[in-house]
């Protein structure tokens, strides 16, 4: 079974359970591999290299926004890099995931505040554009914005090696899921501000169940069961994003911020 589907409809079904709202208007998409092979992240499977290039969850190359742009009746949205920062451009959609700052900036969140930088830098374009405030207004609350980070942080984290070891957080393995959790929920209050009002944060899949990390170990027994200490590091980054949305959610008036718990919806498989 692919990876891909399974975490659109997750994300789909977490979404559908939201109060109903207009069609949206345009998807912006913020993260890592996970919504784009351009960004870098390290193979989970069991070779060192991929033919899906760079892809986390090639999925006949529809990602994610790809294929929730089709279910939500809009254009995949483009990748920043091939526009030219018209707004007609932009009035549709974006896809910011694979700017992280330069290599390694996901564990500086480089890769987050780029990627915020970038997309409030497009609301103020289309705000500058629009016809009237009002419809401006009206385009940036129309507009689902969805994030999806942590998950390339923690595929380094899990990894074995000395360039791994090099790339690691000063942090630390737990220390990363306060400081990332804190800068997404940040992200989130950002594009509130900004005129956002719709979001969806994506949470990290189980990556102690991937192959390479099974495979490796943290503990290594037989190399065919779930790592449990790098499934806790994940749960742990997961419950503090969901915490700190829950927490901001009644300072963001009129808005719709949804959590996407992929990793219970994919354990839930797994284990029946």
């Amino acid at each position: 079974m692919e990876l891909l589907p399974l975490l659109l409809l997750l994300l789909l079904r977490i979404v559908a359970s939201a109060p109903a709202s207009p069609p949206a208007t345009a998807l912006f998409v913020l993260g890592d591999s996970t919504a784009s092979c351009a960004a870098t992240t390290l193979p989970l499977n069991l070779s060192l290299t991929s033919s899906s290039g760079n892809c986390l969850f090639p999925s006949a190359h529809r990602l994610l926004p790809d294929l929730l742009a089709a279910k939500m009746g809009l254009p995949p949205p483009p990748l920043i890099t091939t526009l030219n920062g018209t707004a007609t451009e932009v009035a549709r959609g974006v896809n910011f995931a694979g700017e992280d700052g330069g290599r390694g900036a996901i564990f500086r969140l480089g890769a987050v505040g780029q990627q915020l930088r970038m997309a409030t830098e497009t609301l103020q374009l289309l705000r500058l554009e629009a016809p009237t405030p009002q419809d401006a207004d009206a385009a940036a609350g129309g507009a689902v914005f969805v994030l999806s980070f942590g998950t390339d942080a923690y595929a380094r984290v899990l990894s074995r090696g000395a360039g791994a070891d090099a790339s690691a957080p000063k942090h630390g393995r737990r220390g990363l899921a306060r400081l990332l959790a804190d800068r997404v929920a940040r992200a989130v209050e950002e594009l509130y501000e900004a005129g956002a009002r719709r979001t969806a944060v994506m949470g990290v899949a189980p990556l102690g169940c991937a192959p390479r990390v099974m495979w490796e170990g943290l503990h290594v027994v037989d190399g065919r069961s779930c790592v449990e200490e790098a499934n806790e590091l994940v749960q742990g980054y997961n419950a503090r994003v969901a915490a700190r949305l829950a927490a901001l959610r009644p300072r963001l008036a009129g808005a719709d911020v949804v959590f996407c718990d992929i990793y219970k919806g994919i354990m839930d498989i797994i284990t029946h």
